[in-house]
């Protein structure tokens, strides 16, 4: 497996609690209310991630921009960082690898604004996940040591992802046991947490590393249950990733009308999505199958 994971958007609160301020017996204040920029701010990145969802990335771009000027006009740093990682995530989507860069630079080189350490965290392994999917395995790996740096809560919620992109660093550089081991970390604890699209992350791991080590029947189970997770969360991307590494392991296996199966299957997705280079390359390993 080459590209990079965990493309989901972050979370961010649909609305802002009201306060409500008692001083006294016989004297009281008015709610607080939200600034009508966050009202703004947080019906864009709604309306942003809904596009995402659709897969109109170019339209999320467009709606988190508009949340992100929102968000700078009141300096509300939280907002501006989550708005800047879910524009690189959308970014990523549309290819413009530069602008996803560009996007987490703000956050992570910023000289004036002090932004929540949990969102440095997040910005420093988004990107890792960029890095990694150039292959740049240096600069990845220091941008992970980052984002562990800043994973200080207790419970990071990003541990389980933070040992995936160490598990894919390890992949590609051919540790295949380390690798399988991380993932298998990373499973547990992403089943613990309940962060399921994580959890296909790390059967797919683990399935590639098994496949390397020539494990080709457990690397199967995994990579089956990676595709049954990303088809119920209706992930086409991870079900390309899915169906292709599944083919990889049938040819493996020496069973080449399983692995034809998968191949067609996978091209099938890579042409729904639109993806150009999979579409070619499944193209002529259909075409050069026996």
């Amino acid at each position: 497996m080459r590209r990079s994971e965990c493309l989901q958007p972050v979370c961010v609160a649909l609305i802002a609690a009201a306060a409500l301020a008692l001083l006294g017996a016989c004297s009281s204040v008015a709610p607080v209310r939200t600034a009508p920029q966050r009202m703004q701010a947080i019906e864009a990145n709604k309306q942003a991630a809904a596009l995402f969802e659709r897969a109109d990335y170019g339209g999320a771009v467009a709606k988190y921009r508009e949340a992100l000027m929102l968000e700078r006009a009141i300096e509300n740093e939280d907002g501006i960082a989550i708005d800047l990682i879910n524009l690189s995530i959308a970014y990523q989507r549309l290819g413009n690898r530069d602008a996803a860069h560009a996007a987490l630079r703000e956050i992570l080189e910023s000289p004036f604004l002090r932004f929540p350490v949990q969102r440095i965290a997040e910005a420093a392994f988004r990107s890792a996940v960029l890095l990694l999917e150039a292959e740049d395995v240096a600069a990845a790996s220091g941008a992970l040591a980052r984002a562990r740096a800043a994973c200080v809560e207790p419970g990071c919620a990003l541990t389980g992802h933070l040992l995936n992109v160490q598990a894919q660093i390890f992949l590609l550089g051919k540790d295949f046991a380390g690798a399988r081991a991380l993932a298998e970390q990373a499973l547990g604890i992403n089943r613990q947490r309940g962060e399921t699209a994580e959890q296909a992350n790390s059967l797919r791991l683990m399935g590639a590393a098994l496949l390397e080590l020539d494990q080709k029947d457990a690397a199967q189970r995994a990579v089956i249950e990676s595709l049954a997770i990303d088809k119920g969360l209706s992930q086409p991307v991870k079900i390309l990733r899915d169906l292709r590494l599944l083919g990889r392991i049938a040819a493996a296996r020496e069973a080449k009308e399983e692995a034809r199966g998968y191949h067609e299957r996978a091209l099938a997705v890579a042409r729904a999505t639109g993806d150009r280079e999979a579409t070619a390359d499944l193209e002529r390993l259909v075409r050069d199958r026996p």
